[in-house]
């Protein structure tokens, strides 16, 4: 016999939207828990069934190999009309179940059933944690007690699951939105560098410089599955890397190679900044007067536990580049090296000027 259709049935389906369950996407969250309804009932067969519009889920199964079946053996869909437990002792005695598929099945039939619903904190019930056995049976007070209990664990842990999906939404429209503030002011300031000065150019070049890092980290925290997981600093960094080289001047070549290496945002945007000032000194001290050369970039691990940044120039060395120690630049470095808990190395390379930060791969 089928249920009839429950009368917030809209609540109830856009209940089952909202907490993502038109789907089976919650694979492993609530296996724990039907085979401890199983184990406290005493019975074999124990599912997180979900009562959608034309079917019926099953999130979790324990004793079944089968996921889903038609409403017209769905005791579930009686049980989540009703308030408290649904116990149907011998399924073959109540009107309700005793043409159900499953229980009129010869070679094995399912004669007992006990449901709590799963039922949210407006009252809309979205299914039932339910156990089920091939013969008839009642529970007892303890029994009924922890079905009760179960199912409104089934409940928190959906609750929780989707307060998380809405914060990750919410995070994703804030790194869209600095992204796009920030990627505007980039804008601004390259227009306004046009019409002025060169000196006042400069400095709004290397504003913009260190904006787009900004733009990229953020990008890449837009597009990461787990914002607080590490994310891949070497994509990152070739990002970085291949904007400053479509900004070199004419005749240096930037060449960049980094080994993968994952860390967490904070950590990923102090390195975002330093490997831009490093790239960028380079094209503005080692090329005077037009000069053409090459900036090498390279990130590799140097053990298990550390990392080497380097970035070297065959341009024109420390003699004609002046003392950058106090200069912006350096002191963003030496900020962003501190930040990595890195050493900061600078001098003289093989061919021009080399520096180099060794720093721990700390995901913390």
């Amino acid at each position: 016999m089928l249920a009839p259709i429950a009368e917030n049935q809209q609540a109830r389906l856009a209940a089952i939207k909202r907490y993502n369950l038109d789907g089976v996407t919650h694979a492993g969250a609530f296996d724990g828990l039907v085979e401890l309804a199983a184990q406290i009932c005493q019975c074999p067969i124990s599912l997180v069934s979900i009562v959608r519009e034309h079917d019926q889920q099953f999130e979790a199964v324990c004793g079944l190999d089968i996921m889903s079946t038609g409403l017209d053996s769905s005791i579930c869909s009686h049980g989540i009309l009703q308030e408290d437990i649904l116990e149907i002792p011998d399924t073959r005695l109540d009107m309700r179940t005793q043409d159900n598929p499953l229980v009129v099945d010869v070679d094995d039939p399912v004669l007992f059933y006990a449901g709590a619903r799963i039922i949210t904190k407006a009252g809309v019930a979205l299914g039932s944690l339910c156990v089920l056995d091939r013969r008839p049976r009642r529970l007892g007070d303890t029994e009924r007690r922890a079905l009760r209990i179960l199912a409104d664990q089934v409940m928190q842990r959906l609750e929780l699951h989707e307060a998380l999906r809405n914060e990750d939404a919410m995070r994703r429209e804030v790194d869209h939105r600095v992204k796009n503030s920030l990627a505007n002011i980039s804008a601004m300031t390259r227009m306004v560098s046009r019409k002025a000065s060169v000196e006042v150019r400069e400095a709004l070049e290397s504003v913009e410089r260190r904006i787009d890092v900004m733009v990229a980290l953020h990008e890449d925290l837009y597009h990461a599955d787990q914002p607080d997981a590490p994310i891949d600093v070497s994509a990152y960094l070739t990002r970085i890397t291949t904007h400053l080289r479509d900004m070199a001047p004419p005749g240096v070549k930037v060449d960049m190679t980094f080994q993968p290496v994952s860390m967490i945002a904070r950590r990923a945007s102090a390195l975002g900044v330093l490997v831009n000032e490093m790239i960028s000194n380079a094209c503005k001290h080692a090329f005077p007067d037009g000069r053409a050369g090459r900036v090498q970039v390279t990130g590799q691990r140097t053990s298990d536990t550390h990392y080497e940044i380097t970035c070297s120039d065959d341009g024109v060395g420390i003699a004609d580049q002046g003392d950058q120690s106090t200069g912006l630049g350096n002191r963003i470095m030496e900020a962003s090296a501190a930040q990595l808990g890195g050493t900061l190395r600078a001098g003289p390379g093989p061919q021009g000027y080399r520096v180099e930060l060794d720093f721990p791969i700390d995901l913390t």
